[in-house]
């Protein structure tokens, strides 16, 4: 049995519209501050916790529309829903351990489909003379397929004792460990303590061990003397005969007593000294409290297990949930990095379980890039009606597009930060992600309190990284390279970007209009043979898509453009023996020259004129053109560009360049195509801001 989907109807940010969070053996919730993460845990508490009081609904709890202020709401009705599947049903096992307790509730939507179970929560709130207002709650079995709407001959009271086989363990963000990792009423540790069965042996001789100590301790002088002084003193002030006798004792008469007492403790250790849990610090207690879960799922499936082998003979006096959810808000919290990786590891063990299921809430990269995708539930507040809107992860088709699933999925786990973000960057490589940070803080400020991701993930399989974040509304713009005479580069690149605009849903009679009509598929069909010599048609189309925010380094890529523009610091950076060298012939004799000691002279070498023309072909690579298009100018500066760019280290050489382009510089030197893109960033994120339209606590998200 397992959690299979949570719905959402008018719980605190949840509104009107029902939102849908399917859930996995083990799922991440993830978004910005108060998106509702807290509010979908808070959720299940209120229908499974094991401590009433966390089942008690509040004012709060009730969805205020954006709209209205508190006195004004006059009324308002919620609902939660929690679907179960049952997974050992359809792999042919009897399901005796979850079944029978909800059989006559279980749901079918069709003759051959497998059972499931649906508890609903539905709750009304009026307003009252009470503070609090009038507010009337009730939970039902709904055994109605999903898609038939629910009447009342479709609720039916459940027993809270067959509603306790489900059980959630919610751990918030902000926790105290310590007290529940001793044996203290209400505890995990508690309950399953007192659940022992103890033999009549073994109670007979702890209960005389624990005289033969009350013995012993009150046999010292000096607890005498203060029994004696208490019972005394106590004389004088009451005379009640209940309470004549006060006597002092150890504190423990029989093995209840007893076992309140146990705890956790280290021993040995290095120090030789005996360790407790409040000698551990806080990120060890998190980590141990997750860990005591751990063993007490394992402990309760080994006592299902006794109970279903010999039900006569069972170590403890405890009926096991059918189901326990580990709802853990970021387990992230007082904990080392380095231990992160084991705790998600241990984490999916747990969901492993048949007994158990873990929802996490997390806003670090750390967790987040080790979950799988599709176990990434993103969560985002509409600012236009302040309410949470729910989104998985879309990946491409995992049968039919095997090795686009792969790398999009591997992609999207390297870099997680993209879902935080106000506004992504997507670039084709490394250059971008140092390049384009470094222009935005010249220019605007830091892209990190900007809330910009700047992602080399813009170049192979862009439209699925469009639809990706279409899908969870995060906007983005796109910087890819032109490569003018390259192999699919040009109008290749043109059309190619309007193939991808087209996949993503823009319709082709928008994106494919021009002055002369509609382009025809046959038309379209050939852009990538058009003449590359049409630099007017070019610079059209170009103009044209960044109004889609999508940007082109031209006329080859990024690294070739800060070429352009920022040449003379890059030559700065070479040492005196450094730098692109040929062989020339020289009054008979060969001898090496250094580019940047012949380039400006006005009759080159024929050894120099060889030497680009080789360089433009490495340039533009295989297949590539002969640079007919690139001016005398570029074609010397792709000799530097197959110097700096295809021979050394790019990621290098552009941050060993900056460290000599001033603020000011960048600024006035920039490439506008960077300018352009600034523009349309600052756009985005002014049309974007969210909405400071929520009026609860952060806690209530």
């Amino acid at each position: 049995m397992k959690l299979s989907k949570i719905k959402l109807r008018n719980y605190r940010c949840f509104g009107s519209s029902e939102q849908v969070i399917n859930i996995d053996d083990i799922t991440s919730f993830i978004g910005n501050n108060s998106s509702g993460k807290t509010a979908a845990l808070l959720a299940l508490n209120c229908m499974f916790s094991d401590n009433p009081a966390d089942r008690v609904l509040k004012r709060s709890d009730f969805h205020l529309p954006k709209d209205l202020k508190s006195d004004e709401m006059e009324s308002q009705e919620l609902y939660i829903e929690a679907v179960f599947t049952f997974d050992e049903l359809e792999a042919g096992e009897d399901g005796s351990n979850s079944v029978p307790a909800f059989f006559k509730s279980l749901v079918v939507d069709n003759p051959d489909g497998t059972p499931y179970l649906r508890i609903r929560l539905e709750a009304t709130w009026e307003k009252s003379s009470n503070i609090e207002g009038a507010i009337e709650s009730k939970i039902y079995y709904i055994t109605c397929p999903e898609s038939v709407p629910i009447t009342d001959e479709y609720r039916i009271s459940p027993l809270r004792r067959d509603l306790d086989r489900i059980r959630v363990i919610y751990v918030p963000a902000v926790r105290d460990p310590s007290k529940q990792l001793k044996n203290v009423s209400g505890t995990m540790m508690h309950q399953i303590m007192n659940s022992i069965n103890w033999s009549q042996a073994t109670q007979e001789k702890v209960k005389t061990k624990i005289q033969e100590l009350n013995n012993q301790f009150l046999e010292e002088k000096g607890v005498s003397i203060l029994g004696t002084s208490i019972h005394t003193q106590w004389e004088a002030y009451d005379s009640d005969t209940r309470y004549s006798n006060a006597q002092l004792r150890f504190n423990s008469t029989d093995i209840d007593s007893a076992i309140k007492k146990s705890e956790v403790v280290f021993w040995p250790t290095v120090t030789g000294k005996e360790c407790t849990i409040d000698d551990m610090s806080d990120g060890l207690r998190s980590l141990f409290y997750i860990s005591l879960v751990d063993s007490i799922l394992d402990v309760e499936a080994k006592i299902q297990q006794e109970i279903d082998t010999d039900p006569e003979h069972v170590s403890f006096n405890h009926t096991p949930p059918v189901l326990s959810i580990i709802a853990l808000e970021e387990p992230e919290n007082h904990i080392a990095p380095h231990l992160i990786g084991q705790l998600v590891a241990n984490l999916k063990k747990l969901g492993e379980k048949n007994n158990a299921q873990a929802i996490l809430t997390s806003h670090s990269t750390a967790i987040i890039k080790r979950f799988d995708p599709e176990k990434i539930r993103y969560f985002r507040l509409n600012a236009e009606d302040c309410t949470t809107i729910v989104r998985s992860i879309t990946l491409p088709d995992k049968e039919k597009l095997a090795d686009q699933y792969k790398f999009i999925k591997e992609a999207v786990k390297a870099y997680p930060e993209l879902y935080f973000a106000k506004l992504v960057i997507l670039g084709e490589g490394d250059s971008e992600e140092i390049i384009l940070p470094k222009i935005w803080n010249a220019k605007k400020g830091d892209v990190d309190t900007s809330g910009i991701s700047i992602v080399p993930l813009g170049g192979r399989h862009v439209n699925h990284f469009w639809r990706l974040l279409n899908d969870l509304d995060i906007p983005y713009i796109t910087l890819l390279d032109f490569d003018r005479e390259r192999e699919g580069g040009g109008w290749g690149r043109i059309k190619y970007v309007l193939e991808q605009l087209i996949q993503n849903g823009y319709p082709k009679s928008e994106l494919l209009k021009t002055e002369s009509g509609c382009l025809s598929d046959e038309e379209f069909g050939d852009m990538h043979t058009w003449d590359v010599n049409n630099s007017d048609a070019l610079q059209s189309w170009i103009a044209y898509l960044e109004h889609y925010n999508v940007f082109f380094s031209t006329p080859l890529d990024i690294d070739f453009l800060m070429l352009e523009h920022f040449g003379d610091v890059y030559k700065s950076l070479l040492e005196k023996k450094e730098g692109p060298r040929l062989m020339v012939k020289e009054k008979g004799k060969s001898i090496q020259k250094y580019i940047k000691d012949i380039e400006e002279m006005e009759s080159a070498y024929p050894e120099y004129l060889e030497r680009i023309t080789d360089d433009v072909r490495h340039s533009l690579k295989e297949c590539g053109g002969d640079g007919k298009t690139y001016s005398e100018e570029q074609k010397k500066l792709m000799v530097w560009y197959t110097y700096f760019f295809l021979n050394r280290g790019k990621p290098s050489t552009h941050i060993e360049a900056f460290s000599k382009i001033s603020d000011k510089m960048q600024s006035s030197m920039m490439p506008p195509v960077f300018a352009r893109m600034i523009t349309a960033a600052e756009k985005i994120l002014k049309e974007n801001v969210y909405e400071n339209c929520c009026t609860r606590e952060l806690d209530t998200m």
